[in-house]
Formats: structure tokens, sequence, C-alpha cells
């Protein structure tokens, strides 16, 4: 067999052949080979013989793309005459992307790699297209690698596992464990995950702790600076987003809209590196308060811990979610607004507001969500998927969830819950104090924790901001990726306008550089469309929230079925504190996530920033992946809202109506009533 690229996607610019030696002219050779050639040139293969041969054989395959203009495989034989063609038709098999361990991966796995989806999974939640992987994928990478130097090389951090991304806890755990000789458990409790926290080590070896003091201070040093440096990231994002904003793309070339693109990438990768490092530094900082206030108070005194992280300021994320409700206040107070938006479903709220006979009283209301979409509106669900459309491209996509703000008449006002929420943070830092100072040692051991709050305090907004801006910089990017499209549909180089993000981004410039050629053209036409049945399969697919060193899925925990005898409990981590009663509402995605009304109990698989505004609508929010840090948690800790995570298989075990009790301080989800 031949292929004029490789069918397994790991090169797809080599043609790839295929044989079986059983006699005759092929004999000298091994039984079975199989090698890649260059499209153009001599070929190099005095170790495999018969270059002559395999020559004829590329001639056939270049000659078979002309005919059929799009990418070939074909069969072939040694006859009497030489080489002969049996069988020549298109290459249509889905073709994967995102090489992965013992799958085209650069390096050999290690026996200590473990991929999960714990965090991953929020903020990456769905199958990833080949256009978003091909420009975020190096930056992940090079991000984490950043601060560990040598201890990471020939390693692998960030991987595609059948379209899913997943981060190397493996590796996490091994820095941690033997590298720095710091304990593991609070790491898995912190980033949550498939397994249990109490899997990882919960003692310090010191030994090898004092032999690293040298790393730990650079370390440390390196991630209290992260903080002075922030400013001057963030506005040298800003200023490439003003500047792509500003562009006059109408007037601009593909080739030089591309060059635009490529220019944008490298702002976006040190944006995504810094993120990354700061990232590093919260999970880092967050280990060692939980570590102090387990050792010195308990681990049932755990939620004083969290609770000093909650009612901050600065979090881009939070100020959002506040913006959205201050607005859906006033509307609430408004007669003529509150008519407006319950005679409007959420999909018609935006276009009746661009109506030139909108009337006067309603103005305001207008201005304040054109104003809450130009400030937020490059957030979305999945938002560090490329194709997702933002809020501003479909405002429905968050005025579904205003419009249940501003009819849901019980809630508590915005000022009140950040007032609460500020005065539950000084108590705790009070409380905490109090304890300490109460023990022997306290008067020694609470300068440290107090250093550890401050230093924890000054680096959460770290773990949401860098992320906000690096989502304005992507939307400008996301609006030139659609210019093409749009161009390139017009010229029929494409079927489709989300066609762009099943090409890498080298494949772009292709299509740019060489789409008049019929032969490029179809050949990307070709990857498109394969790419899709792929993207269409995988998407079928529930990923594997674990995975060996291979990239094999690892068994998750037996599902035990709730029995007939109720109160059935569900045991996860504790993530924000309080107690709540309400029916569940189980969402797999976004879209479905948007359907809860006020009063019931969120559950999901995972959430990320995108979904965050219907917190306020939920009493509770239960999730089947996360940790205290993730997203979820730190937004249902400033909504003062109870949250649970890290409830295996919790979607599966709970339906859509079933009664539930969820005590966000102790980590246990109540079963109180089937549906």
């Amino acid at each position: 067999m031949a292929w004029s690229e490789d069918p397994d996607g790991i090169d797809l610019h080599q043609i790839r052949v295929d044989f079986n030696a059983s006699g005759g002219a092929l004999a000298e050779l091994a039984a079975s080979m199989s090698v890649r050639l260059p499209r153009r040139g001599p070929l190099k293969l005095s170790q495999v013989g018969q270059a002559a041969m395999l020559s004829d054989v590329r001639d056939y395959v270049l000659a078979a793309e002309q005919v059929l203009a799009g990418p070939v495989t074909l069969r072939w034989y040694v006859g009497a005459d030489g080489v002969e063609v049996a069988d020549q038709r298109l290459l249509d098999q889905p073709l994967p992307w995102g090489a992965a361990p013992g799958r085209g991966f650069s390096v050999t796995p290690n026996s200590n790699d473990r991929w999960s989806r714990a965090n991953a999974g929020e903020v990456i939640p769905n199958v990833m297209t080949p256009l978003s992987w091909s420009v975020i994928s190096g930056a992940l990478e090079r991000g984490f690698q950043e601060p560990w130097g040598d201890w990471t090389a020939g390693r692998r951090f960030v991987a595609l596992f059948d379209g899913y991304v997943y981060f190397n806890v493996g590796l996490m755990l091994e820095l941690m464990e033997q590298r720095l000789g710091l304990p593991s458990a609070h790491f898995l409790e912190a980033v949550g995950g498939p397994e249990d926290p109490g899997a990882g080590t919960s003692q310090i070896h010191w030994s090898l702790v004092l032999r690293r003091l040298p790393f730990i201070f650079r370390s440390l040093g390196a991630q209290r600076g992260l903080a002075q440096r922030w400013p001057s990231q963030r506005a040298a994002a800003e200023a490439e987003r003003d500047r792509l904003r500003a562009l006059p793309v109408s007037e601009l070339s593909d080739a030089n809209i591309l060059r635009e693109l490529n220019r944008s990438a490298a702002q976006a990768e040190r944006l995504v590196i810094f993120l990354m490092e700061s990232q590093t530094a919260v999970f880092s900082a967050v280990q060692g308060l939980l570590w102090s206030v387990d050792r010195w108070l308990g681990a049932d005194q755990r939620q004083l811990a969290l609770s000093v992280l909650q009612g901050l300021q600065g979090v881009r994320t939070q100020e959002g979610n506040i913006a959205l409700r201050r607005i859906a206040e006033r509307a609430s107070d408004d007669q003529a607004a509150t008519q407006f938006i319950r005679t409007h479903a959420a999909e018609s709220i935006w276009p009746a507001l661009q109506d030139d006979h909108l009337a006067l009283a309603l103005h305001w209301l207008r201005d304040a969500i054109s104003d809450f979409l130009s400030e937020y509106g490059h957030r979305a669900a999945g938002e560090l998927e490329a194709a997702e459309p933002r809020w501003v491209e479909r405002p429905e996509l968050i005025l579904s969830t205003f419009r249940d703000y501003v009819l849901e008449s019980d809630s508590e006002p915005s000022d009140a819950m950040i007032a609460r929420q500020h005065d539950a943070r000084l108590r705790a830092e009070g409380e905490i104090q109090q304890r300490l100072l109460a023990q022997p040692f306290g008067w020694l051991r609470w300068p440290i924790v107090k250093s550890q709050i401050e230093q924890t305090q000054a680096m959460q907004p770290l773990r949401e901001n860098p992320k906000f801006t690096l989502l304005e910089l992507s939307l400008q990017q996301r609006r030139l990726w659609q210019t093409l499209a749009e161009r390139w549909l017009e010229r029929d180089l494409i079927d489709q306008l989300d066609d762009v993000y099943y090409l890498h981004l080298e494949e772009l410039a292709i299509l740019t550089r060489r789409g008049a050629d019929a032969v490029v053209a179809n050949r990307m036409r070709n990857r498109i469309r394969r790419r899709r049945r792929q993207f269409d399969s995988w998407t079928k697919q529930r990923a594997a929230p674990l995975r060996d060193d291979r990239g094999n899925p690892l068994a998750e925990a037996p599902q035990v079925e709730p029995s007939e005898t109720l109160p059935f409990n569900l045991k996860g981590i504790a993530a924000a504190s309080g107690l709540a009663e309400g029916r569940a509402h189980v969402a797999d995605t976004a879209e479905v996530g948007r359907q809860l009304t006020p009063g019931q109990i969120l559950v999901a698989r995972f959430t990320d920033p995108g979904w965050t505004p219907i917190f306020p609508l939920a009493a509770a929010v239960v999730t089947e992946i996360g940790g205290v840090l993730s997203h979820g948690a730190i937004v249902a800790r400033e909504f003062g809202i109870p949250a649970v995570v890290n409830v295996p298989t919790v979607t599966s075990r709970i339906r859509s109506g079933d009664l539930l009790r969820v005590d966000g301080g102790s980590g246990q989800v109540t079963i109180l009533e089937r549906t």
C-alpha cells in the first residue's frame, strides 16, 4: 500500500509506503517494511535498497493525486515489468491530530507519567479542534516547563488523547515528591481529579527539602515577582488586542492577515507561558496554606483556610458576574425593563434592543448590556477553543442567564453579597489567628500562616486574570480567522465557515499561499473532511478521566448503584462551605447548564468560567472532577454557594429531579429522594 500522506496523521507532508517481501525482486528486503518518502527530491534509501522501485511508487502516487484531485491511497505490486498499480482511490478514513505517547509522541513515555483530565477538563472541556491545538499546545508545554528547568527535560506535560486535552499529573507528583520532598496530597486536593486526594503523600521529606532549599527559595522569589510582572504583561497583551482591533481588515490581503495572526501569536504565547507560571505559583501557595492549617489546626478546620480566599478584589471573572447581576438588579426595579425582559425570549432580547423604535425608557438597558458585552463579551463556555462562539457574537448565550436574574425576585443584592463575603474572610483570618495564638508555639506559627495567607490572596487573581486578558486577545484573532473563512468560502476553497478550525495553523498558511493550486486546495479540503469525521467520532466518546503512561484509559472506580434505602451518601472534596437542599439539575454541557432554574442544585462533570454566571441561580454546585482551586469552586466561594467537587461518577449516579442535600463543609452529597 502507498499513501500520499500519512493515514495516521503523524506526518502529512511525506509519502508513506508499506510493503511485504515474499520473494522475487524484494527477496533481499525485510519481511515487512514501512518507509516515508519526501514528495520531491532524491531518495536516500541505501539502507533499504530498491530506491528505483520506491521512486516509481512515488511517481504513481503523485500522478494519482493529480487525477483524483486529492490525497490518495493505492495498492501496488512488482510484476514482470516493474511496479504496477492494482487499485487507487481518494484517501477518506478519519484523520486524527495531536500526537500522544505511543502515537507519534516526540519523547519516550515515562513510567511515572499519568494523564489526567483534572483542570484540563475545566478549561478545555470538549474535543479540541486542530487549529486550537496547533495554536495553544506548544505554549502550554513551554509555560509548564519554564519553572522546572532540566528536571522536566524530555518529558511532556500536555497531550491530546482521542481529541481531549490531558495534563501529566504523574509528572507533577514526581516533581513534588521525588524532586522537592514535598507532600502531594494537598496538590491533588487543590487540582482535583479522578484519583482520591488521599492517594498523595502527606509527609515532608526534610532531608530532601534541605538539599533543594536553593531551588525552593529561587522559585518562591520568582513566584512573588509574578504579581509585579503582571501589569506589564497585561499592558502588552491589551496593546496587541487594540492593534488587531484597529486593523483595516478589509484592505488586507490573505497573506497579510496571516502575517498579523503570526505576529499576534507570539504575544499570545508569552501570555500563556505567564498564565502557566501563575498556575504553578497559585497551587504552590494554596498547598502551603492547606498544609499549615491541617498540621497546626487540624483537617477539620479546612474551611477556615478556604474562607480566607473569598471576598477578594480584582478577580476579573467574578467582576463580570457581578456586573451582570447589577444590570439585572436595576432592571428588576424598573417596571418597563422587567416587562420587556418577561415578554422576550433570550435570543430576541438583544435584537429587540437594537430596534430604532425602542422606547426611550429602555435606552439605558441597551447601553448597559452593550457596555457589558464590550467588557466581558469575549467569554464563553469552553472558551480556550477558538471555534466556540463568544457572548459578544451570540448574546443569547449570556442573556438567557441575565433573563433569569431579572425575573428572580428573591436574590441577594450584589452589594450585600460582596459585604458578606468580605466579612466572612476577615472573620476566618481572625479565627485562624486566635486559634494559633492560643497554642504553646502559636506566636511562632501565626506569622508563618499570616505570610502564607497574604501570599495566597495576592496570587489568587492570577489564577483567572491572565486567562481573561488572553481571551480578549483571542477574540480579535478569531475575528481574523473568521475573515479568512468568509473569503475562502466565497472562493470555494472551503465548504463552510468553521472549516478553518479543522486545519493546523501551518496548513492555513499553505492554503493562503497555494490555494490557487487545485491539488493543494483539494488536499486541504480532504483533510478538513477527514478531520470532521474524526471530530464527530471523538465527540461521541466520553473522555476517560485518567490514562496511563502510554495513554491507555485506566479503569474508573467501580460504580456503586445507590441502594433503594434512602438517604444515600456520596463523598467528594469540600470546596465551599454551606448547607443546601434542592432538586438536581444534571448538565453535561453548558447549554444544558443554562436551563437551570433558581433553587436547583447544579450537578456537572466540570464547570469553567463560562458556566459561572449561572451559579447565583443554584442552591449548590456538585462536580465530578475538580478541586478547591477549580474555577467553579473559586466562584462558588465568592457567591457563598455550597460546593462539593471530585465526586466520582456523580453525573450518572444522580438524575435530574432527585432531591439532594449538599454539605460544602464536609464534602458530603446526600440523595434524599429519587425523582
